[in-house]
């Protein structure tokens, strides 16, 4: 068996016949050669060592059989990811797929399929799966980001009508935009450190600062009030990088990948998420974001919906709004930081903006509250 090897690990050999095997879905071939490829991501996660394409020729007789699968490697990145119930926690998909979990959801999402979850050491794990090939490299449209938002719903939809029951693994995030929040003013810089310097000498940060001021000092009531809503199992993760949309019998499927942020969530609270980082990430035009947000409310809401939810609209809009005005714990922060540096110009507008959408769904959860309670 060849190899080529742009990594210094050692791949087990019985392991590596195994995945290809199962990828193959042959029993009787035997690797011939392979190589590993690093594969560019554009954002990894704290816990994530590295992604890798293998890809090879496997024989049966005299057959040669072309071949790929993806290893991800996982390790802990700092002490707090340790805890099973930490947004981050580093062992987390490991344990996802080492259960079976997720081969039992809604078909509304479609998921790769492990072939084995190898664990090296007591911190290192390694997540041997199929490789997903399509391409979500190009610029989702509206139509795009509204299909993954109706099927999003309909996920979401199956497990507050009863139709799928909620994991109770210890591991499974139970507050994770609560943890999410803790680990932004954990790591973003201090806005006490930057704002005073700034404060009286810009109208549009003056206003964004008193409403994220209000937003924080109410943040236990806000998030409290999350938990009470109707759960649902979410990705939590959902950036384009982690989404694809495949034609399969001339319908389209959603493809998820990367569960490490697994939780039992809020509903609309994992669309927030969506939408935050599709803004930040500027796949969703930051001058168009509330044209945007409207869509993908709406679908979503539409795929509840068609999963037989017949509950209270604001419910899912209180989840959906928190989820995306929380994202201003990491992104006002990056915001002082960029007035005070006052050099990227562009910078500077495009966080002005995401914090003014998000600061506007900050004033509609306390709407939502008032006419909830």
């Amino acid at each position: 068996m060849e190899s080529t090897m742009e990594t210094t690990w050692e791949i087990n050999h019985s392991v590596l016949h195994h995945c290809v095997r199962s990828a193959l879905k042959e029993r009787n071939v035997t690797v011939a050669n392979w190589q590993v490829e690093p594969l560019a991501v554009r954002k990894s996660n704290f816990t994530t060592e590295g992604i890798y394409r293998l890809h090879g020729t496997a024989t049966k007789g005299d057959k040669g059989i072309p071949w790929s699968l993806v290893l991800k490697i996982i390790q802990p990145e700092a002490e707090e990811m340790n805890h099973p119930q930490h947004h981050n926690y580093w062992k987390r998909e490991g344990l996802v797929f080492q259960s079976g979990l997720l081969n039992h959801i809604p078909n509304s999402i479609q998921v790769p399929e492990c072939y084995m979850v190898e664990e090296k050491s007591e911190t290192e794990v390694w997540i041997w799966m199929e490789e997903v090939k399509e391409d979500n490299n190009g610029k989702w449209s509206l139509d795009d980001f509204s299909f993954i938002a109706h099927q999003l719903g309909r996920f979401h939809g199956a497990y507050t009508t009863d139709t799928f029951s909620l994991p109770n693994h210890e591991w499974v995030c139970q507050n994770w935009l609560q943890s999410w929040v803790k680990g932004c003013d954990q790591y973003a810089v201090n806005p006490d450190d930057f704002y005073p310097s700034l404060k009286g000498n810009d109208i549009d940060l003056d206003t964004i600062m008193k409403k994220y001021t209000s937003l924080r000092q109410q943040e236990k009531k806000y998030l409290r009030a999350l938990h009470t809503l109707p759960r649902t199992l979410s990705h939590q993760d959902m950036s384009q990088q982690n989404m694809y949309i495949r034609s399969k019998d001339e319908k389209r499927e959603l493809i998820l990948i990367d569960w490490q942020y697994m939780s039992n969530s809020a509903i609309g609270e994992d669309l927030g998420k969506l939408f935050g980082v599709a803004m930040s990430q500027e796949d969703i035009p930051v001058k168009k974001a509330w044209e945007y947000q409207g869509h993908l409310f709406n679908h979503y809401l539409q795929g509840l919906r068609e999963a037989g939810w017949n509950g209270d609209e604001r419910y899912a809009r209180y989840g959906f709004a928190t989820g995306v005005a929380f994202r201003s714990a990491w992104e006002v922060p990056k915001l002082l930081k960029l007035k005070v540096q006052n050099i990227d110009r562009a910078a500077i507008e495009k966080y002005t903006r995401i914090v003014q959408v998000q600061m506007k769904f900050a004033e509609e959860i306390e709407k939502l509250l008032i006419s909830l309670d």
